[in-house]
């Protein structure tokens, strides 16, 4: 996993549970990263409640990508 290297305490239960990852057709890139990175939002489901758990957020993915980038979930 990601965290082979650098064990800690800390991460005792932390897991992966999505990986969104962007494909240019370009090595220089198709797209900045910052307007990507704006396609995945993730949100807290009640507001006025402490989150607790993974399913106390929305994730949502606006899946429509600039041209010669495509958006591929490998988890």
């Amino acid at each position: 996993n990601m965290f082979e290297n650098d064990h800690s305490a800390a991460r005792g239960k932390m897991c992966m549970r999505r990986l969104y990852v962007f494909k240019h057709d370009s090595l220089l890139g198709n797209a900045p990263s910052g307007e990507l990175f704006d396609k995945i939002v993730v949100r807290q489901k009640d507001e006025d409640a402490a989150p607790r758990a993974f399913a106390d957020y929305a994730v949502e993915v606006d899946e429509t990508m600039p041209e010669g980038v495509t958006l591929s979930r490998l988890v």
